[in-house]
């Protein structure tokens, strides 16, 4: 597996019903949607006067466990360009697609410099975790499909 990829995958439920189903089996899984209310790409980039067809959807959920990611970020900081994640949910070709980026664990670590803490998690702790979320991401996402 490549140390980032894209996490693909698509289904022929209609926009808004695989948007409320994965938000229900996100909020199941013990995740917090944030942002909700600036999720929708299309209603930004119209606000920015850009043109989009009017049958285009594109929204950007920022998901996060804070439970998780609360305890973790005080040990390093720097994880929180991780703790946050999104997945992108847009219509084309007559069908849902969902993306998300997804890292690999040795990245992870790698990225963050493999420190130990005296208190809180080491960042391979953490990395390994976030494999976890990830895997759980696909999990979720498959299960709303």
């Amino acid at each position: 597996m490549p140390d980032v990829s894209i996490y693909r995958n698509n289904t022929e439920k209609p926009f808004e019903t695989f948007l409320q189903d994965l938000s229900d089996k996100i909020e199941g899984a013990g995740f917090s949607i944030q942002h909700r209310d600036k999720s929708d790409l299309i209603a930004f980039y119209q606000g920015e006067g850009v043109t989009i067809p009017g049958n285009y959807r594109h929204i950007m959920l920022q998901i996060c466990k804070p439970q998780n990611s609360g305890k973790s970020l005080p040990s390093n900081p720097e994880r929180s360009v991780f703790v946050q994640k999104f997945i992108f949910i847009y219509n084309q070709g007559g069908k849902t697609e969902i993306r998300f980026l997804n890292y690999s664990e040795n990245l992870i670590g790698e990225l963050l410099g493999h420190n130990e803490f005296e208190q809180g998690p080491s960042d391979d702790m953490f990395a390994e975790g976030m494999h976890k979320t990830f895997t759980n991401m696909e999990k979720i996402i498959q299960s709303a499909v």
